[in-house]
């Protein structure tokens, strides 16, 4: 019985093409695949994705989707060599000679003809043969320009014996008994090789073996009952999904001119489980707090509160997916579906799962979140009264912070929601929002949410979010993965990475130096990235470490019980020797003293070889115990080392998903000599502009000999 397995053919080609010429990596094309696998013309799509994400220049891009479409003639040509096989209107040989005539056209640099029409010119197949099997194939009939020129040496396609035409096959459509379904086009391109079987009748059978079908020669006779067409199919090992007697015979007792492809048996096609999925009862989102419209604008109305829930309060459900079905092919044999994804519930402090494992609660009041290793928490407050300055011990608390007053000069205060009157010379890490109602100055903030302050000066800002300045920001560095936004005030003498853009009311001032804006590019993302990667690796590190010394233990525990195995056998040698020594019949005063005096001195190594077992039955205890041990320290480094892959994945998903505005919006002026810099271009204005926005955009190059896609920085009056 023939054996074989389903066969994925849904990279496009010029994927594959792109990987064999080294232009990308494996890597690359599994990424883009999964970017663009939701698009209904994903060739198209990858085309789109190789250019935008620069992989690929547009000059190769061309040269590959010229190689693609040949590629895909080429098939189509072999195609059609093998359906006109297949029907017995052509032998091998003239199909093989009238493909090596079409490929000395391509090598001579001629446009190549199709073989269909280069047989009809030969008089090796007829029109009607011809236009019937570029149906199968739906492909136009119509020959191209010049198909019906006289070939330059005609008798190169006549050699080998003459074939009968009196075979003619319509469209699969119209199969007497029995017709494909409407992805019949796609089954008959994964059609396997032809084996001829009893009565001049040819077995086909799709290479994922959910379809066997059935076609005639000219051969072919009339009159084979189906008890037989069933027996050999038996002996090919097609014992599943047969069709009817009657519907057979049907198609035996058919004319030849009006059959095709008779499905004569069909498998069962596995269905894959459903994903389960978990259902939140809270905003999850709470990163689309604002950001920039199409237009430069910030939307505000998309801002959302993070809401304050109770101790008790369902904050998400599991949502249990199908189970898989097997299929079975036309041999019989099971084809195993694939089981859907169980997404599970992850919780950290302030959360815990129900009993069934079905569902999130909340352990404690406060506001929920999940984090970005993808854990469901819940954070109470802690207010603290007055300042924070250096003589204060640092604040971290696993929660939301609120400092009644100000964030003074040495200061270092570490939680999840932060919110204070002033940040002056502190360090601030926020696992959330950062709220400062005045001013940052000289400080350090980094946050996993936005930061909101009046200004911002001297200082290093690094946020997951969107940065809201109402004032100005001076003398500063901004790296976000949000938009940065300075409502009614100016950006001075600073550097901004804005991953989805700036909008400002006025950038420098003539005394001032340059600003340089960067905009579309992730820089957060970027250095989470890093520091995962970091973290990784010291977790690793540990790990290995801790295999390592639990192996050292291992070996101890081994050498150690070697050793009481051969204490083992000394004691049962000892043993042996003093019950001879004990039956042994005493003859006379001598005897008996001697005896007596190697029994004692026998008895004596007995009780050194158990004491030295009982030591190191108690080391092989202690060793135990330091084994158990290490497993348990195991844990920490394991849990780590999870948390770390689901936030870099959590991170580059999130960071894949919202894609980057190259933009930058200004109501005022822009001093001259502002450096903005985009994902593929740069721009440096040498004249003071006003009430602009700059944009980056695609510009066709026509003057090159290939149009090849640039982008530039353009400026648009608002």
């Amino acid at each position: 019985m023939a054996n074989g397995s389903k066969q994925d053919n849904t990279v496009p080609l010029i994927g594959t093409l792109a990987v064999k010429k080294q232009l990308i990596s494996e890597e690359q094309l599994q990424k883009a695949l999964a970017q663009c696998s939701d698009d209904n013309n994903l060739e198209e799509k990858l085309t789109a994705y190789f250019l935008a994400e620069n992989l690929i220049s547009s000059q190769d891009l061309h040269r590959l989707t010229m190689a693609a479409k040949a590629v895909s003639i080429h098939q189509k040509e072999y195609r059609f060599g093998a359906i006109a096989l297949a029907m017995g209107i052509v032998n091998k040989s003239v199909l093989d000679l009238a493909l090596e005539e079409q490929k000395e056209q391509l090598e001579k640099g001629k446009k190549p003809r199709r073989i269909g029409d280069l047989m009809v010119e030969a008089g090796m197949i007829t029109v009607k043969q011809r236009d019937d099997i570029l149906k199968l194939q739906n492909r136009p009939c119509k020959p191209p320009d010049g198909a019906h020129k006289p070939p330059e040496n005609p008798e190169r396609l006549v050699k080998g014996p003459a074939i009968s035409h009196d075979a003619h096959y319509t469209s699969a459509n119209k199969i007497p008994g029995q017709t494909l379904e409407s992805d019949g086009d796609q089954v008959l391109d994964r059609m396997g090789e032809v084996a001829q079987i009893c009565g001049g009748l040819l077995l086909q059978i799709t290479c994922d073996h959910l379809y066997a079908f059935l076609s005639k020669t000219c051969d072919m006779d009339p009159d084979i009952p189906a008890v037989v067409i069933r027996a050999a199919l038996a002996e090919k090992g097609v014992v599943f999904g047969l069709a009817s007697d009657e519907r057979i015979e049907r198609f035996i007792r058919s004319p030849i001119a009006d059959s095709t492809f008779f499905i004569v048996a069909q498998g069962v096609p596995p269905s894959p489980g459903k994903d389960s999925k978990i259902e939140f009862f809270f905003n999850t989102d709470y990163l689309k707090t604002g950001g920039m419209d199409d237009f430069g604008n910030i939307d505000f109305k998309r801002r959302r509160l993070r809401p304050l829930v109770e101790k008790g309060t369902v904050l998400a459900e599991k949502i249990a997916g199908s189970t898989p079905q097997p299929g079975k092919d036309v041999y019989g044999n099971t084809i195993k579906a694939i089981a859907g994804m169980d997404d599970l519930c992850r919780v950290g402090g302030g959360a815990v799962l129900s009993e069934d494992g079905q569902k999130v609660l909340a352990t404690v009041r406060g506001t929920p979140m999940i984090t970005l290793a993808g854990s469901i928490v819940v954070h109470e407050e802690s207010v603290v009264k007055g300042d924070i300055d250096n003589e204060t011990e640092p604040v971290e608390f696993d929660g939301n912070i609120r400092v009644c007053g100000s964030i003074k000069s040495g200061a270092r205060v570490c939680g999840v929601d932060i919110s204070a009157l002033e940040v002056d010379n502190g360090t601030v890490e926020a696992n959330g929002d950062l709220t400062v109602i005045r001013g940052i100055n000289a400080a350090r903030v980094y946050a996993r949410g936005n930061v909101y302050a009046n200004y911002i000066t001297n200082s290093e800002i690094v946020c997951m979010g969107d940065v809201f300045v109402k004032k100005k920001i001076v003398d500063s560095t901004i790296e976000c993965s949000g938009a940065c936004s300075i409502i009614t005030g100016m950006l001075v003498s600073s550097r901004v990475f804005a991953k989805m853009g700036l909008m400002a009311r006025s950038i420098g001032s003539g005394t001032a130096g340059p600003s340089r804006i960067r905009v579309g590019h992730d820089a957060f993302a970027a250095r989470e990235l890093e520091k995962n990667s970091a973290g990784t690796m010291q977790v690793e590190e540990a790990i290995h470490n801790l295999g390592k010394k639990k192996n050292t233990i291992l070996r101890q525990a081994a050498g150690i019980k070697k050793q009481m195995t051969e204490l083992e056998r000394v004691k049962e040698r000892l043993l042996v020797k003093c019950r001879k020594i004990e039956s042994r019949r005493v003859r006379s005063p001598g005897d008996r003293e001697s005896l007596h005096s190697h029994l004692t001195g026998l008895k004596k190594n007995l009780k050194a070889a158990e004491s030295k077992m009982q030591m190191c039955a108690a080391q092989i205890k202690d060793l135990v115990k330091q084994a158990a041990k290490v497993d348990r320290q195991f844990s920490g480094p394991v849990a780590s080392q999870k948390g770390l892959a689901h936030e870099k994945k959590n991170l580059l998903r999130w960071s894949e998903h919202t894609p980057g505005k190259a933009r930058v919006v200004v109501d005022g002026e822009i001093v001259s000599g502002t450096v903005f810099v985009g994902l593929h271009s740069r721009f440096v204005p040498d004249t003071e502009l006003c009430h602009v926005r700059i944009t980056e955009r695609p510009v066709k190059c026509e003057d090159q000999e290939q149009s090849e896609v640039i982008y530039q920085m353009q400026v648009d009056n608002l």
